[in-house]
C-alpha cells in the first residue's frame, strides 16, 4: 500500500489473481485498475501473461504533481507483479497532451519474467530540470537482488491510430523507454544446476517475428513458478529492502545512490548493506549497422532515416560501497528509513546556497560542497531486532567501506519503524515504545519519549478495532512519519489500529520586547487593518464556540472528579484496581459500623437490667436530662450527626425502661429531689445525660481504684445508717437497694 496527500491511496492485491486497487483523495469508493488481460491474446508481440496465478506485490502514488506533470501525465502511479510485470497507470492530466482519466493503463514492461518486483522506488522531485539532465528517476529490485534503473520518459502515443487498443498503446509506450540493468547485481547461476533457459534468436530473426518468439519465450518463464528460480539461481529474497537517493549529485549529471539491504531472513543470505553509486561514462561515436533493425520490448524504437554514424553515447557505470554494521553483523534488520527532509531532497544544481556560490563565481570549485553547512548530507538509518540503530550518510564519499556515523542502543526488544530527519530520528519498538534521538551525538540519551512501553495488554478499543491483528501487533509501531522541516518537530506514528501525533515547540519565549504579530485571517493569511474587519464575526464565533467547549469540558470533568474522584491518568486495570480497592474500603467501613452498633444494643440491654435489680438507680425525668446546656452545646460541636441519632434512641430506650414494673410511675411522686453530682476528677470529659457514669479501671493505678472502692463503701453504709434512724420516712429500705456499680453520689435534701 502506498498513500498520497494529494491523489489518494493505492493498494496491491498480493494473492493469486490479485489486481491493483486505487481510491481517490476527495472519493468515497475505490475502482480495481485495469489489468490488461482482454485484448492480450489478440495482440501480436505481446506476451501472455497468467492472470490466476499473479499478484501485485509492490506499489507507487506520486507524492505530488512533479512527477505526473514531468511525465505528462502517464506516470502517476506504478505496480509491480510476481511475474515481473511493471505497469504505469496515469494521475491527473496534461493539456498539452491526450485526455487521460484516472487510472488509466499507460505503458507497460516486462522487466524481468516469472521473478517477482519485491521493490519500486520512483522520484518524487523529478522536475523538468532533471529529465534534461537524464537523470535516474525510477527503480525497481527483484527477488533475486537484480537492480534496474530508468532515465527515459517513456513517449506518448499521439501518433498512433485510433483503431489501437489502450493495451497495444501501453505496450508500444513501454518499448520506448528501456529498463537498464546495473550489472554487477545480475542473477547468480547455480553451480551444480545445468542451464536450461531457451537461447534467444533475436540476432537471427527480423521484424514481428523476433517479437513473438520474444513473447513465447516470456510467457514460458512466467509459467515456470518461484521454484524453478530458486532452483536454477542463488540469492532469492523477497524481503530485501530498497532505499534510493535520488537527490544525490556529482555535478556531471549523475551521482544517485541505490541502496540494497539484505535484512538476514533468508537461508544462507548474510545482512548486508551495500551502495550502488552512478556515474556517467561518455563514449565515443560507433558507425552504426546497415540494415533495418526492428524494435524489441526492450529497446527503442529504431528510426527509417539511419545515419552514417551515432552521437557520442552515455554509459552509466556503478560503484559498489559496503556499510559497515560493526558488530551487529549477526543481527536481522528490522526497520530502515532515510532522511526525507527538504533540502536533503535537493540536487546541487536546486540547492539555493549551491547555486548561490555558481553564481559568484566563475567555475565552482570541488570544495563548494564542504563549504554549505552539513556538507549536503543525507542520513541513513537501519533498526535490527536486538534493539540497536545504525545511522551512516549516504552520500559519503565513495570508498570500500563506508563507517556508521552514530550507533544507539535502545530500550526495545526490536526496532519495528524508523523515521529520519536531517536534526533527529524517532524509533518505534515492538512494545510500543516511541523515542527521540539526537543522531549528531551532541547527547548520547533520548531527546523525549513520545509514547511509553506498553503495559502488556492490548487496549480494548485497539482489539475491537481490528480483531484479527496479533496480539503483539497492537502495542508495535509499524510505521511513521516525520515533518518535512527538520526544525519542526511534529509527526504521526501508528501503534496497531491506533494513531498518535506530536508536535512540540520551543520550552522558552525570547527575551525582550514581544512584538505584536500581524492580523491574519483563518487560513493564515495575512490581512490588513482596513480587511481584518470582515472576519471579525467569523473569530468571533470561533472563540465562543471554543469557550463553550472549554466549559463543557470543564463541567464534566467536574462532574467525573465529584463522581469518581480525581483519578488522574490512570489506565484502565489501574482505574479498575482503585474501584475494587475503594469498594472493600466501603465493605469494611459498613461491617465495622454493624458491630459498633449490634454492642452499642448489647450494652444498652446490659444496662436496662441493671437498672431494673437495682433500687437505688432512679432515672431522671426528660426536664432534669435536658438540664445540662453547656453540655449539650459541647456534644453537638464534636459529634457527628450519626453518633447524635445513636444517643437520642439510646435515652429512648432508657426512658422506656424506667416504665418497667420496678420503678414508679413518675419520678415526680417522691418526697424530695433526687441530684446527681459527678466526681471531681471526672469534670471535663463527655458523657451522656441520662447515662450512668462508668469507670474505666485499665486507664487508672491500682491505688486510686483501691482509694475509690473503699470511699464509695463508706458513703454506702452511711446511706444505709441513715435510712434505718429515720423511722417518719415513707420510704422502706427494700424500695431502693444499695448501688454495687459505684460513679455517682445520691444526696437527700
Amino acid at each position: 500500500m502506498d498513500v498520497s496527500q494529494s491523489y489518494g491511496v493505492l493498494l496491491g492485491e498480493g494473492f493469486p489473481g490479485g489486481r491493483a486497487y486505487f481510491r481517490g483523495a476527495s472519493g468515497m469508493c475505490g475502482r480495481y485498475l485495469d489489468a490488461g488481460f482482454a485484448d492480450a491474446d489478440s495482440l501480436v508481440g505481446v506476451p501472455r501473461i497468467p492472470q490466476a496465478i499473479e499478484a501485485i506485490c509492490s506499489v507507487w502514488i506520486a507524492k505530488s504533481s512533479v512527477t505526473p506533470v514531468t511525465t505528462q501525465s502517464m506516470c502517476g502511479m506504478l505496480t509491480g507483479s510476481t511475474l515481473g510485470v511493471v505497469t504505469a497507470y496515469s494521475l491527473g492530466w496534461d493539456p498539452t497532451g491526450p485526455r487521460r482519466s484516472d487510472g488509466d493503463m499507460t505503458a507497460r514492461w516486462v522487466v524481468s519474467p516469472g521473478v517477482p518486483i519485491t521493490a519500486l522506488k520512483v522520484d518524487d522531485g523529478y522536475s523538468p530540470g532533471r529529465k534534461s539532465a537524464s537523470r535516474m528517476w525510477a527503480v525497481a529490485l527483484n527477488a533475486l537482488g537484480e537492480v534496474y534503473f530508468l532515465t527515459e520518459m517513456p513517449g506518448s502515443n499521439a501518433r498512433l491510430s485510433s483503431g489501437e487498443s489502450a493495451l497495444q498503446r501501453a505496450w508500444l509506450a513501454g518499448r520506448s523507454a528501456q529498463w537498464h540493468l546495473i550489472e554487477a547485481t545480475r542473477r547468480v547461476k547455480r553451480q551444480d544446476e545445468p542451464a536450461h533457459d531457451a537461447v534467444r534468436s533475436s540476432d537471427v530473426l527480423d521484424g514481428e517475428q523476433q517479437l513473438v518468439t520474444e513473447a513465447l519465450e516470456m510467457g514460458t518463464l512466467m509459467r515456470r513458478g518461484p521454484a524453478y528460480f530458486r532452483r536454477q539461481y542463488e540469492g532469492w529474497d523477497m524481503q530485501r529492502r530498497l532505499e534510493v537517493d535520488f537527490a544525490a549529485d556529482d555535478e556531471n549529471g549523475a551521482g544517485e545512490g541505490v541502496f540494497v539491504l539484505d535484512c538476514g531472513l533468508a537461508v544462507d543470505r548474510p545482512v548486508c548493506v551495500s551502495r550502488w553509486t552512478r556515474s556517467v561514462v561518455i563514449r565515443d561515436a560507433a558507425p552504426f549497422p546497415t540494415g533495418r533493425s526492428s524494435p524489441c520490448l526492450f529497446a527503442e524504437p529504431a528510426s527509417d532515416n539511419i545515419s552514417a554514424s551515432r552521437p557520442p553515447a552515455r554509459s552509466h557505470g556503478w560503484r559498489c560501497s559496503l556499510l559497515d554494521l560493526k558488530s551487529h553483523e549477526q543481527a536481522v534488520i528490522s526497520a530502515s528509513g532515510m532522511d526525507c527532509s527538504s533540502y536533503s531532497l535537493l540536487t546541487s544544481a536546486e540547492d539555493p546556497l549551491h547555486t548561490a556560490k555558481e553564481t559568484s563565481r566563475a567555475a565552482s570549485s570541488a570544495k563548494d560542497a564542504a563549504e554549505i553547512p552539513g556538507r549536503r548530507a543525507r542520513f541513513l538509518a537501519v533498526g535490527t531486532g536486538d534493539g540497536s540503530i545504525v545511522v551512516w550518510n549516504a552520500r559519503q564519499l565513495h570508498g570500500a567501506r563506508i563507517q556508521p556515523v552514530r550507533i544507539i542502543q535502545t530500550e526495545s526488544p526490536q526496532i519495528t519503524s524508523l523515521a529520519v530527519s536531517a536534526l533527529y530520528l524517532v524509533h518505534g519498538g515492538s512494545d510500543g515504545l516511541v523515542q527521540a534521538w539526537d543522531h549528531l551525538a551532541s547527547t548520547t540519551d533520548a531527546i523525549r519519549t513520545i509514547h511509553a512501553r506498553s503495559s502488556g495488554r492490548a487496549h480494548r478499543q485497539a482489539v475491537g478495532t481490528d480483531p484479527a491483528l496479533r496480539e503483539g501487533s497492537h502495542a508495535a509501531a509499524g510505521a511513521m512519519y516525520l515533518d518535512p522541516d527538520p526544525t519542526v518537530l511534529r509527526g504521526v506514528v501508528s501503534l496497531g489500529a491506533l494513531l498518535r501525533f506530536w508536535s512540540y515547540t520551543s520550552a522558552s519565549q525570547t527575551a525582550g520586547r514581544k512584538r505584536r504579530s500581524r492580523h491574519s485571517d483563518v487560513h493564515g493569511r495575512l490581512a490588513s487593518r482596513r480587511l481584518g474587519g470582515a472576519v471579525s464575526g467569523y473569530i468571533a464565533a470561533e472563540e465562543a464556540e471554543v469557550r463553550r467547549e472549554k466549559e463543557h469540558r470543564a463541567r464534566e470533568q467536574a462532574r467525573l472528579r465529584k463522581r469518581f474522584g480525581s483519578l488522574g491518568d490512570l489506565t484502565e486495570e489501574e482505574a479498575l484496581r482503585y474501584a475494587q480497592m475503594v469498594s472493600q474500603e466501603a465493605f469494611l467501613e459498613d461491617e465495622r459500623r454493624r458491630a459498633s452498633d449490634s454492642a452499642a444494643d448489647a450494652g444498652l440491654d446490659t444496662a436496662s437490667s441493671l437498672g431494673e435489680t437495682t433500687a437505688d438507680t432512679v432515672t431522671p425525668p426528660p426536664s432534669v436530662a435536658g438540664a445540662s446546656p453547656r453540655s449539650q452545646a459541647a456534644t453537638s460541636d464534636t459529634e457527628s450527626e450519626s453518633e447524635q441519632h445513636m444517643q437520642q434512641a439510646l435515652r429512648l430506650s432508657l426512658l422506656e425502661a424506667e416504665d418497667g414494673p420496678g420503678q414508679g410511675s413518675s419520678p415526680g411522686g417522691f418526697e424530695y429531689p433526687i441530684i446527681y453530682r459527678a466526681q471531681d476528677n471526672r469534670r471535663g470529659k463527655r458523657r451522656g445525660s441520662s447515662r450512668v457514669p462508668l469507670w474505666d479501671y485499665e486507664a487508672e493505678d491500682e491505688d486510686e481504684a483501691l482509694a475509690r472502692a473503699l470511699s464509695l463503701s463508706l458513703q454506702d453504709q452511711a446511706a444505709v445508717a441513715a435510712s434505718s434512724s429515720a423511722p417518719s420516712s415513707p420510704l422502706q429500705r427494700g424500695d431502693f437497694p444499695p448501688l454495687h456499680s459505684g460513679g455517682g453520689e445520691v444526696r437527700r435534701r
